[in-house]
C-alpha cells in the first residue's frame, strides 16, 4: 500500500459510521429503559422495588423479570391495579397485562479459600541475601530493603515470644 494512503482510514469511518447508529439506538433504549425503571418502582412497595425489574413496555404488556416465584405470585395479585397506576402515568403506552418472569439466579463462583498468610519467621535466608549482595542497581536495593525486612520481622517475633514466656520451638 502506497505510503500517505487513506484507505484503512476511511475503512474505520466507514465501519465507525456503520455502528455508530446501532449503538446510539442501544444506549438511547438503556436510558429509556433506566428511566422507565424508575416509574416503576415509583409504583411499587419498596420491597417490591428490590425484586422487580421492568424489561419491557409494548402491545399492552409489560415484561417484567422478578427474583423469586413468591415475587411472581404477588404480581398476579397485584396485576390490575399496578396496571391502573402504569395506565394513569404513561396513557400513551397503555398496560393490560403483566408477563413476568423469575430471574436466572447468579450462580456464585466457587468460593475458593483465600491462601492461608505466610508466617515470617526468622532472619532471611543466606541464599536471598547473597543474591540482595550480587544484584546490582534497583532490584539490588530491593532486595537489600527485604532482607532488612526479613531481619527485623525475625527480630520482632523472638522478642515477642520471648516476653510471652515461650520460645520459638515450644508450644
Amino acid at each position: 500500500m502506497p505510503e500517505g494512503s487513506t484507505k484503512p482510514a476511511r475503512t474505520k469511518r466507514r465501519a465507525r459510521d456503520q455502528i455508530g447508529p446501532a449503538l446510539a439506538a442501544v444506549f438511547r433504549h438503556g436510558q429509556e429503559l433506566h428511566a422507565r425503571q424508575q416509574d416503576w418502582n415509583a409504583l411499587l412497595s419498596l420491597e417490591a422495588q428490590e425484586r422487580t425489574w421492568l424489561v419491557d413496555w409494548r402491545d399492552g404488556t409489560l415484561q417484567v423479570l422478578v427474583e423469586s416465584s413468591v415475587w411472581l405470585a404477588w404480581l398476579r395479585r397485584h396485576q390490575k391495579r399496578i396496571c391502573q397506576r402504569w395506565n394513569a402515568r404513561f396513557p400513551e403506552y397503555p398496560a393490560e397485562r403483566i408477563v413476568a418472569t423469575v430471574r436466572p439466579r447468579q450462580s456464585q463462583a466457587s468460593a475458593s479459600r483465600p491462601p492461608a498468610a505466610t508466617r515470617i519467621s526468622g532472619p532471611a535466608p543466606d541464599a536471598l541475601r547473597e543474591l540482595a549482595e550480587n544484584s546490582d542497581g534497583a532490584l539490588g536495593a530491593a532486595l537489600q530493603r527485604l532482607v532488612r525486612t526479613l531481619d527485623q520481622a525475625g527480630t520482632a517475633a523472638r522478642e515477642s515470644t520471648k516476653e510471652n514466656g515461650a520460645f520459638s520451638g515450644e508450644e
